[in-house]
């Protein structure tokens, strides 16, 4: 046991060491609690009750709260068993957070287009190979898989671009590039006859891809649908988080509708019709126009 004298008013700090039952949670873990939390004479606790006053004469319920604070409860009493958010944290680890709009892609894209004397495909094509889009896509497919187990399915956003009839598309144009003879055959009629993203799944991990060292080859379906990806997340998240505003609208709102408004009228045309260029010009013109930098 430690014992720290508070330098405000004097009180004494007892460090428990997990013996104490208050220290420990349901689910056995125990934490370093100091006493003087459940002290009434320490100056710590007179501001957690003067900001539990507070809150309580503006009509919040601080029982549940109060009773943590105090250490006569755990932080999960104060949800309830089926809580989404507790739920979340159990299955996936995280919070899922959608104002984010999947940074990394936001990071990526911009990387792609910070060099103003190449086209966003030409900085593509100079960067990733065959095997990095087989890899890429494949990670696609079995998010897109994952998601659809959690009843997200035509959901997310993600199932516009990356759709079954896209991915097809892709890994049809690879097996030249992986195949060689009449495994070729082989597996684009088991690639073309998948009717749903579990049967693609099983029919492309079915067999060992191999491809050509510094093979450069990449299909158009994947560019069309990598562009339309990168472009709509990054508008998405520097539109919310970074302040960004399209020369043509005048706030936040407006320049999200208008991106809203641009991926609604693309995703009207049949996958094989989309034109998700449209999007990328609209972020590579809004950014050069406003010179637009991004800081994390």
């Amino acid at each position: 046991m430690s014992e720290i004298r508070c330098p405000n008013c004097g009180t004494s700090f007892v460090l428990g060491n997990g013996s104490n039952p208050s220290t420990e949670l349901r689910d056995g873990i125990s934490y370093l609690v100091p006493e003087t939390v459940r002290n009434e004479n320490c100056c710590g606790n007179d501001r957690m009750n003067s900001r539990l006053e507070v809150l309580r004469a503006a009509g919040v319920n601080v029982e549940k709260l109060q009773s943590l604070m105090t250490s006569n409860s755990d932080f999960k009493s104060i949800f309830a068993e089926d809580d989404p958010i507790l739920n979340e944290i159990s299955s996936g680890g995280f919070i899922r957070n959608s104002e984010l709009f999947r940074r990394w892609i936001t990071a990526q894209t911009f990387a792609l287009i910070g060099n103003g004397h190449r086209s966003w495909t030409e900085q593509v094509r100079r960067r990733y190979d065959t095997r990095y889009v087989f890899k890429q896509t494949l990670d696609e497919l079995n998010l897109l898989i994952k998601l659809s187990n959690k009843g997200l399915y035509g959901k997310d956003k993600r199932f516009r671009f990356f759709t079954l009839y896209d991915l097809k598309e892709i890994f049809k144009e690879l097996i030249h590039y992986g195949f060689r003879g009449d495994d070729r055959e082989t597996m684009k009629n088991r690639i073309m006859n998948s009717t749903s993203y579990s049967q693609l799944q099983d029919a492309v991990t079915s067999r060992h891809w191999f491809f050509k060292h510094k093979c450069k080859f990449i299909p158009q379906t994947w560019l069309n649908c990598f562009k339309g990806a990168g472009a709509y997340y990054t508008l998405q998240n520097i539109i919310r988080t970074h302040g960004f505003i399209i020369p043509s609208c005048t706030d936040m709102n407006s320049s999200l509708e208008l991106v809203e408004n641009m991926f609604t009228n693309i995703v009207s045309y049949h996958a094989s019709h989309r034109r998700w260029d449209m999007m990328m010009s609209l972020l590579t013109t809004s950014v050069a126009q406003t010179n637009f930098q991004l800081q994390w």
